[in-house]
């Protein structure tokens, strides 16, 4: 009887579509999940001191921009990690630039 771990374990192909569905998942979550966090202590802010509708919606804007970047971040930090994982590489410490994630590994 075999009781040893195998030292390589099988890698089952992922294609380019299941990479991308993972990244735009993981996207999805972080940057939804952070965003409705972000808007609720906006709303909850605006009306606890009474700030009025004008600081609302700059909150809220600077919340949707900040929410957008979360998510092309966590694209394109998922995609990178996924395709270094692929070409059997270590996972890279991360980078804030999102232009440095999509570049090559």
């Amino acid at each position: 009887m075999d009781t040893e771990a195998p030292k390589d374990p099988p890698r089952h192909g992922s294609n380019l579509l299941s990479i991308f569905i993972t990244s735009l998942s993981a996207a999805i979550v972080v940057a939804g999940g952070s965003g409705i966090i972000f808007e609720a202590f906006v709303v909850a802010t605006a009306n606890l001191f009474g700030l009025g509708p004008m600081v609302l919606w700059v909150g809220s804007a600077a919340n949707v921009a900040l929410t957008v970047w979360l998510a092309v971040w966590t694209f394109a930090r998922s995609w990178h990690v996924e395709r270094r994982l692929k070409a059997g590489l270590e996972v890279d410490e991360p980078k804030v630039s999102i232009l440095a994630n999509l570049r090559g590994y």
